[in-house]
Order: C-alpha cells, then sequence, then structure tokens
C-alpha cells in the first residue's frame, strides 16, 4: 500500500528533492513569500543570518518528519527502490476540515492518548521512539495527517485540497450544463442522447453512477432510469471506468451489472482502488458479491474473505497453518476509496496482522463461517488492525447480527473504545444501526 496521493510522483528520487531545495534556497534569497514562511517556520530568526542550499535541505527534510537530511535521503533512496501504488484519497474538502482534524490530534497528543502517539509515531520518523507526545508541535499533527491523506508534506496536501476543490467545482459546472441532457436520460429520450458527443455521454454516465442525477431525484441500487436510454449512452461512451468506480462506491448495483455487461473492466484503479476493493471497504455486500462474479481483483486474502471465499481464505495457508508469503500482495486502506479520513497506520508484514485485516473484513460483510474459522483458528475476537477497530465495529453499521452474537459468545468486549472516534460498541450502534440494540445484549 502506498501513501501517497496520485497525483504526486509514482516513485520520487532524491535528484526530485535536490531540485525542490535548490527552488527554495533560490526563493528564500529572492524574497519569495511562501519560501520565507516555510524556512521561518522551521529556523525561526537564524536564517536571516545564514540560509545555505544545506539549510535549505534541511528545511525539506523536517517538513517531511525527519530530524536531518541524511536520513531523508535515505528513506526516498530506499521508497524509490521498493515502488509505490497511487492512491486518490481527497473528496474536494476545504483546508479547513484538515487543519481541524490536525488540531484534534495535537489535543489528543498533549493528553497522552495512546492512540495518537501510535500515529506520531508511525508517520514522524523524528518521533519514531518517542514513548510521549510532550514535545510534539503543531506542525507533526498536520504532517500526521498530511501522510494519513497520501501527502509527504502538509504544504503539499493543502496545495492539492485545493487543487481538488477547484476540479470538483469544475465538474459541478459541466454537470449543470447537463441538466437538459440529464432530463432526456430520466425521460428515455434515446433521440436525443444518440445525438450528444462522447464527452457529454461519459459525463453523463458518471453522474448516472451518483446518487442524485439531478436534484432531487435521489438513485438508489436499481437504475432508477429506462435501460434503453443507458444503452444508447454506452455506445457512445469512451471510458467506462470511472463511472464502474462511483456506481460501486454508491450502492448502484443494477447499474453496476449494465456496466460489467457493457465490458467496463473490474480490474481497473480508475480512482486509486478496484471497484471490488471500493465496495468491500465501504461495506456494500451487495455490490461486492455482484463484483466478485466477474472476479477478486486484486487476489488477495482479506479480499476472499469479504466475498465469502472460505476455499481461497484456506488457500492463503500452508499445510503447517502458516500463512502463504504471496497471501497479501494488496492490503486494505479505507482512504483509499476516498473516504477523506484516515483507518490505519501502516501496514507491516505481521502476519497477525494480515490475518486481522481479512477477520474483520470477514465480519464487516456478515461472513459468519468465515468468521468462525479464523476463531477456531485462535484468532482474538478484539483484534483491531484498523485503529482500534474491532470486529464488533465493523460488523454493527451493517446490522451483522449474527456475527455479533458470535463474537460476543468467543469473548468479544464490547467496551473498546477504537482511537479515531473513541467510541465502543455501543456507540457504533447508537451512532450506525440503533435498531440492532434490540436484537443484541452486550455482556459488560
Amino acid at each position: 500500500m502506498s501513501d501517497r496521493h496520485f497525483e504526486l510522483p509514482a516513485r520520487p528520487n532524491l535528484e526530485y528533492y535536490r531540485k525542490q531545495a535548490k527552488s527554495l534556497h533560490r526563493g528564500y534569497a529572492t524574497g519569495d513569500a511562501t519560501a520565507g514562511t516555510r524556512v521561518t517556520d522551521v529556523l525561526g530568526d537564524r536564517a536571516a543570518e545564514r540560509f545555505l542550499l544545506s539549510d535549505a535541505q534541511f528545511v525539506l527534510a523536517q517538513e517531511h518528519g525527519f530530524r536531518t537530511w541524511a536520513a531523508f535521503r535515505e528513506d526516498v533512496e530506499s521508497r524509490a527502490a521498493a515502488g509505490e501504488r497511487p492512491v486518490a484519497r481527497l473528496r474536494g474538502l476545504g483546508p479547513g476540515v484538515y487543519t481541524s482534524m490536525a488540531d484534534a490530534l495535537l489535543e489528543e497528543l498533549r493528553r497522552g492518548d495512546n492512540g495518537a502517539l501510535r500515529r506520531l509515531r508511525a508517520y514522524v520518523p523524528r518521533h519514531a521512539t518517542a514513548t510521549s507526545a510532550a514535545n510534539a508541535r503543531l506542525r507533526d499533527a498536520r504532517l500526521v495527517i498530511a501522510r494519513e491523506l497520501g501527502f509527504p508534506t502538509w504544504r503539499e496536501l493543502v496545495s492539492f485540497t485545493e487543487k481538488s476543490r477547484r476540479d470538483r467545482g469544475e465538474h459541478r459546472e459541466r454537470r449543470r450544463l447537463l441538466h437538459r441532457e440529464a432530463g432526456a436520460l430520466l425521460a428515455g429520450d434515446t433521440d436525443h442522447l444518440a445525438s450528444l458527443g462522447a464527452g457529454q455521454a461519459d459525463t453523463l454516465l458518471e453522474m448516472l453512477a451518483a446518487p442524485e442525477l439531478v436534484p432531487g431525484v435521489r438513485l438508489g441500487k436499481e437504475l432508477g432510469v429506462p435501460r434503453a436510454a443507458v444503452v444508447t449512452l454506452l455506445g457512445r461512451a469512451t471510458c467506462l471506468d470511472v463511472p464502474l468506480t462511483l456506481a460501486a462506491r454508491n450502492h448502484r448495483v443494477a447499474y453496476l451489472r449494465l456496466l460489467l455487461e457493457a465490458g467496463a473492466d473490474p480490474g481497473t484503479r480508475a480512482l486509486g482502488a478496484t471497484p471490488l476493493e471500493n465496495a468491500a471497504l465501504l461495506g456494500d455486500t451487495e455490490s461486492v458479491d455482484v463484483l466478485a462474479g466477474h472476479g477478486i481483483l486484486p487476489r488477495t486474502l482479506w479480499l476472499y474473505a469479504a466475498c465469502d471465499r472460505l476455499d481461497l481464505v484456506r488457500a492463503c495457508f500452508d499445510a503447517e497453518g502458516g500463512l502463504r508469503r504471496d497471501a497479501a500482495p494488496a492490503r486494505p486502506d479505507l482512504a483509499d476509496t476516498g473516504a477523506g479520513f484516515p483507518s490505519r497506520l501502516p501496514p507491516t508484514d505481521d502476519p497477525e496482522e494480515i490475518v486481522g485485516e481479512a477477520f474483520v473484513h470477514a465480519c464487516q460483510h456478515g461472513r459468519i463461517e468465515v468468521v468462525r474459522w479464523f476463531l477456531d483458528r485462535g484468532v482474538h475476537p478484539d483484534v483491531a488492525p484498523y485503529l482500534g477497530r474491532t470486529g464488533l465495529h465493523w460488523a454493527i453499521p451493517g446490522g451483522r447480527v449474527e456475527v455479533v452474537r458470535l463474537l460476543l459468545a468467543r469473548g468479544a468486549d464490547p467496551s473498546v473504545r477504537d482511537d479515531l472516534l473513541k467510541t465502543d460498541a455501543y456507540g457504533w450502534l447508537r451512532l450506525t444501526t440503533p435498531w440492532l440494540e434490540e436484537s443484541t445484549t452486550f455482556q459488560h
């Protein structure tokens, strides 16, 4: 799993950052205001006395969370050799949203919250071995938020957040201009739709994947418009990958089926994650079942568990019960769906963590036999690979009553609180599925 936004360089190299340092050095020397702010934030008044290229490199390293340029250089070289998978994690939210997230995280750090400290250690290298967050600063909290959302620095997060808002504004304007065409789609006017250009058809198909085609017209899992009208647009379109991914994100099940019939690629990563990964992470089990019928992509343990393929789950383990080395080539992260908030610390190669991921996603989708199989193998019912979210936390929003009862019977602790919402099982119940309380009794 990558930690980089899809519009950033896929494989950063040292020369890229050396050029950034030179640019910062020149900008500061010529009085550029942005450069001055960046330098002062790290060096304070010292920069006014002397600001060499090595100082610019130090500023860049500090912005990325490292103590020294040498440590940053070593990290860049190791990541460039490994390569990364790009992701898309912004949804047009304003910079103020992320500023508030950073402020809240800093408060948690100063209160000594263990979950916040784990996030600090994971994303700010100079705090990697910290046992206390007493020395954490606002820029450290901001760097954590930036890294969790796919950006190496806070400055880049803010820059791309503003770009994301502009892009969404332009996209909304394109949709507004197609108001008449959207009406034709609702009315099934195939003659008018057949006269549209490819770009217009592409945009209308994306609009049809959203919950609201035009203001006041809500779309659910049914197609919601005449099938012949959609078929007409499909014949005009140039790309079905984005509509397929958006349909998977929005529980547009009938439309999902139609796009797949029309040849949309279920393995696409048009918006950072495959359609199946999107549906699975967002808890849309019906769309998961539709997509899995066209192939489980990527082929990885957590998706096998989410898709209720116990046969494939078992095949991920060797005869001695150990996890096969090739069982998890792709790892899950809710942020890949554009959810706009973090869901985990950077993944490790720990087999228990990998198995825990598969277990909680089986809980999320109500895959009772897969859940029972993992429990029988010794998986703890309170395993929490994603910022403290246990199987109960994942099962409750989808109303997975059988799974909740099984977890409780196997000793799951409903008082465990997650790291982000600070909420126990009762809290998740009240937030997502209050009706479930009548079906389930939590024993403290």
